[in-house]
This record gives C-alpha cells, structure tokens and sequence, in this order.
C-alpha cells in the first residue's frame, strides 16, 4: 500500500492575475483589406494585463511533505480600464484592444515543500510553463477598418505560496499568491487564487 500521505492531487481554482507587461503580439494570420491584398507581422505591445479565470492543476504528493506540480492549465479573461495601443504593422494603422485580451496558462512540472500542522498546511512550489496571449487588433486604411487576431507567446518561471485548511480526509481549500519570477522581464506580476483540491 502507498506510504501515509502519498498520491495524486487535483485541483480547481478561481483566480485574479496582472502583469506589467505582455509579449511582443503578431497577426495570427494574413489579413486582408480592399486597398491592401495582405497585412502581417508583428505589432508594439504596452502596459499589462489584468484578468479573471479560471485554473485547475495536477500535482503527485510524495509523503507529506515534497510535492511535484505535474501540469496544469489556466485561462484568463481581460477585466477593468485598458488603454488601446496605437501603432502600424506592415504600413497599416493598427490599434490593439487590450481590453479585448485573454491569456491561456499551460503550466509544466516543478518542485514544492509542505509543512503540516493539525488541519492545516502551507507550501511553497516553483514551477516553468508558458502563457498564450490572444486578442483584437483594428487595421484601418482610410475609411476601412477590420478586426484581425492576435497572439503572442510568453516563458513564464514561477514561485506559488499557499496556506490550505483541510475539510475532510480528500477536501482542502487553499488560498494562494503566485509572483511571477520571469515573464518577458523579471518580477513582472502576480497571480491571487482560491483554490479547492482533492485526493491523498
């Protein structure tokens, strides 16, 4: 039989995340206006991001006390003021929509410690995965203007402290910051989570 405490987690959460800054973002396909038969390349990005989602993530706890986040995967929608972004891609005006944006989180393994005490526990974890950018651009040639996709990509290394109290045998509730460590530049945000995990 596995060792007291040993076995697999999953966990749900709902969270709030900002960052200072986001990847440069480029067209995600040709696209074409009737004064220009194609528009593409790579658009100026400022300022951040701050959205709302959610995440759920797969973690195998080795005993109580060494934890190994396996993968996990977030997705996060644009919320509050966000200035537009004026520039030009390919000698076209160009006005990315930050408040249009989303970003999907796809978290690889990394490597935590948990210390227990009576129904509660807290844990520290560091982790790399990579973020996906997507949103809205407006191209405009004279009186014409068309939506066109965007993307970028984006390393990500981050750390996650977390305090958790456990409700029955398989039932914990967590509450969670995670600065991001890099993320197109150091110390670049921060991610606040509640979250609700199950198994061993």
């Amino acid at each position: 039989s596995p060792a007291r405490g040993t076995g697999f987690e999953l966990r749900f959460g709902l969270g709030f995340a900002a960052t200072s800054r986001v990847p440069t973002l480029r067209l995600s396909e040709d696209t074409s206006l009737s004064s220009r038969d194609a528009v593409s390349g790579t658009l100026p990005t400022a300022g951040g991001f701050r959205g709302l989602g959610g995440h759920t993530d797969f973690t195998y706890v080795v005993r109580p006390r060494l934890t190994i986040p396996l993968v996990g995967f977030g997705f996060y929608g644009a919320i509050g003021d966000h200035a537009p972004v004026r520039s030009a891609v390919d000698g076209t005006l160009a006005t990315v929509q930050p408040w249009r944006m989303f970003a999907v989180d796809a978290l690889g393994p990394g490597l935590g410690v948990r210390l227990t005490h009576r129904r509660y526990f807290f844990e520290a974890t560091a982790r790399v995965g990579a973020v996906l950018y997507g949103g809205k651009a407006e191209l405009a040639a004279g009186r014409e203007a068309v939506d066109a996709d965007v993307i970028g990509l984006a390393f990500s290394a981050r750390a996650e402290l977390s305090a958790c109290r456990r409700l029955d045998p398989e039932q914990r509730v967590c509450l969670s910051f995670a600065p991001r460590l890099y993320e197109v530049r150091p110390l670049s945000g921060a991610s606040l989570n509640l979250t609700w995990v199950w198994g061993t």
